[in-house]
């Protein structure tokens, strides 16, 4: 499907699943959202088409709802891989880590596409610099 494309959503994984949480978090967020940035508007759907493989429950939320995010913003469908049930966790997960002390921000500004997915992560690690 999209396998011309070395740098969709999918092709990360070999990369993710060698990675602690930390690295993961830069690996998806640095890496991939340059990726996308950078991609013509009209050619970021066939970044995420391609279901990116499972190897960790967080993970594969997180990609599910790092994706439904992007899209969102960028007004484009969501594919249909995100909403699998395995891309929900069952208890909220703390991408990242989080401090006592930080835990209303993170919780106040967590987007919604990752608060669905059972994840809390504050927006402003979303950007992309």
């Amino acid at each position: 499907m999209s396998a011309d494309l070395p740098n969709r959503i999918a092709a990360y994984v070999p990369t993710l699943r060698t990675c602690d949480d930390i690295l993961c978090l830069r690996v998806i967020l640095h890496d991939f959202g340059l990726v996308w940035a950078s991609s013509p508007v009209d050619e970021r759907p066939e970044l995420v088409a391609e279901e990116p493989e499972p190897f960790d429950p967080r993970w594969d939320a997180f990609l599910a709802a790092y994706t439904e995010h992007l899209c969102a913003q960028d007004g484009i469908e969501l594919p249909a891989w995100v909403h699998n049930e395995s891309r929900y966790l069952d208890e909220f997960w703390f991408a990242g880590g989080c401090y006592p002390l930080d835990r209303e921000r993170t919780i106040s500004t967590t987007p919604d596409a990752f608060e669905r997915h059972g994840i809390s992560i504050p927006e402003d690690e979303l950007l992309v610099v």
